[in-house]
């Protein structure tokens, strides 16, 4: 299999009460690639989804679900900090995993003075988009 090059675009969130997908792109601070793409054996609607993702100091994804999807993270190097909405912050060293249910709102960020290095996992939908963008939570939304 040929490995593909990918970024995740990362620009603001949608308008108040609306998603949409993330389509490939590029955006400041953070590149992907991705490993692997296959259809789970027995499970022809699912997938198994790998991506390596690196996140420059002070990079930060905008606020998204996996529809439908498992993702399990693990910290290659730096410290990863991620946020699910009602949680709160976490931060993640060298070593350390971490397992997001689906359709939990969360966004990834280096508040770090280096590269983070992220190993990522998802088993979702084929028929579903890999990342969808939501508004920010009302609880971490910026003050007008």
């Amino acid at each position: 299999m040929n490995t593909a090059r990918i970024v995740i675009l990362l620009l603001g969130v949608a308008s108040a009460g609306s998603a949409f997908a993330r389509e490939p792109g590029k955006v400041d601070g953070v590149t992907g690639e991705q490993l692997l793409a296959e259809k789970l054996a027995g499970e022809e609607t699912r997938e198994a989804v790998t991506h390596l993702y690196t996140f420059a100091p002070g990079s930060v994804l905008p606020w998204h679900i996996h529809p439908d999807a498992h993702e399990v993270a693990y910290v290659l190097e730096g410290d990863f900090t991620f946020e699910i909405e009602g949680k709160g912050k976490h931060q993640l060293k060298t070593g350390k995993s971490f397992y997001l249910a689906p359709n939990l709102v969360h966004r990834g960020m280096n508040e770090g003075t280096v590269p983070v290095k992220l190993f990522v996992v998802r088993i979702k939908p084929v028929a579903k988009p890999l990342v969808t963008e939501v508004p920010a939570p009302a609880s971490t939304a910026p003050k007008p």
